[in-house]
């Protein structure tokens, strides 16, 4: 089946013409496909359809195309960027959380630990780190 006769149209969804186009990747290489593309696109579709999405112009722009976008969409794209951002920020924040978290509870359970194996000496330590304790050792 030759891929160049079966082009997407203007009402064709933006999944149909990813499809499409790994079929000419496939078939022709990266270069070739894109340069299909790009010629199709602008003849049966562009900027403003309803298969110009957010995904299609993600996929073609992994693939060295950038494709015209109208006012709308490239809102639409800056959105979903900022979105993006914000989203790796928080599970980049849900890890650093879970970090301090483990660190909290590995220093509470050695200083438990230490607490039940040497009371004296633990609270003897524990003391240096408040001022009343730190005043009362140079009392001493």
């Amino acid at each position: 089946m030759n891929p160049t006769k079966i082009i997407p149209t203007r009402t064709s969804s933006s999944s149909a013409w990813i499809e499409w186009h790994k079929t000419m990747k496939s078939r022709y290489g990266k270069k070739q496909a894109n340069i299909l593309f790009v010629k199709a696109w602008d003849k049966r579709a562009g900027a403003g359809t309803s298969a110009s999405t957010n995904e299609l112009r993600e996929y073609m722009r992994k693939q060295g195309v950038t494709l015209d976008t109208s006012t709308l969409e490239s809102v639409a794209d800056t959105v979903s960027s900022g979105l993006d951002g914000i989203g790796d920020f928080f599970t980049v924040g849900k890890y650093m959380v879970l970090g301090v978290g483990v660190i909290l509870v590995g220093g509470l359970g050695i200083l438990v630990f230490n607490l039940v194996k040497n009371p004296i000496k633990t609270a003897s330590t524990a003391a240096n780190f408040t001022p009343i304790g730190r005043t009362t050792k140079l009392l001493k």
